[in-house]
């Protein structure tokens, strides 16, 4: 099957990167009797890492929306176009709707995104809905709406 659609997301916010390469810096001081942690020190070296590492890759092909949020998502996962009720591209505030970025769950669902405001809200037929958030919503929505004619 020929990708019809296709991003991959990171954690991008400058102030996001701030404060996790502060931890580094933080970790190695103060200290009694000017030792340093090496626990601190390996902490605060791995959360800045492990934030880079976190990537939200998003497909679509006649199948249809393909997922995956690495590295908690090994391999990608499938919403198959047949359960898919409905989808919407919209402005969202992840902060305030879904309680932040990355894996969420709030009261208006699941949300997968790492950066921005924009997405598309996919309503399944069992009744759930995931957001997705995208910098390309607009472009999702419409290869969406092409899959499913």
């Amino acid at each position: 099957m020929s990708t019809l659609f296709e991003e991959k997301q990171k954690f991008n916010q400058w102030w996001l990167w701030v404060i996790l390469l502060s931890f580094p810096i933080i970790s190695v001081g103060p200290f009694d009797d000017n030792e340093i942690n090496l626990y601190y020190v390996l902490i605060g070296l791995a959360i800045p890492f492990l934030f880079y590492l976190f990537e939200l890759r998003l497909k679509v092909n006649e199948d249809g929306l393909h997922y995956q949020f690495f590295p908690f998502h090994l391999k990608f996962h499938t919403i198959k176009m047949d359960e898919i009720e409905n989808f919407k591209a919209m402005e969202y505030s992840p902060l305030k709707e879904y309680g932040g970025w990355g894996i969420r769950y709030g009261f208006k669902g699941k949300a997968y995104n790492v950066s921005g405001n924009k997405g598309v809200k996919v309503f399944l037929k069992n009744g759930n809905n995931i957001m997705f958030g995208t910098q390309k919503y607009k472009e999702l929505e419409k290869t969406l709406r092409k899959v499913r004619k």
